[in-house]
């Protein structure tokens, strides 16, 4: 899966082309100082040179969990400076979703069907 290319897709379809490029990695394992792991990670530094995004290699496999764990990282690129996952991030996220329609490919809860009346 070409990361990148999805990035750039993503970038015009959900964020109107507005986000920086960014780095975007595959990696055997995401490890912090504390020992616990992540799948997909948004590495921000002061210095815009050294932001890039990372996701576990076990994700390159499961779609379509890689292309969300690559939107996820795309939304805190876009909120950045504001770190984790509160209302803010919870809100974009969800808008990110629906403009890309992910309701389709079964990868979120879609609104039951109306029945006729």
């Amino acid at each position: 899966m070409n990361l990148l290319a999805y990035y750039t897709v993503y970038n015009q379809r959900c964020f109107n082309g507005s986000l920086p490029s960014v780095p975007i990695f595959w990696a055997k394992s995401i490890s912090f100082p504390d020992g616990s792991q992540a799948n997909a990670l948004y590495v921000s530094e002061e210095s815009p040179a050294k932001r890039f995004i990372v996701l576990n290699e076990k994700l390159s496999d499961m779609f379509p969990l890689e292309r969300l764990c690559l939107l996820h990282e795309m939304v805190h690129v876009k909120l950045e400076p504001i770190s984790g996952h509160g209302e803010e991030f919870i809100a974009e996220f969800k808008r990110v979703l629906d403009a890309n329609q992910w309701e389709v490919m079964g990868c979120i809860d879609s609104p039951m069907p109306r029945q006729p009346t």
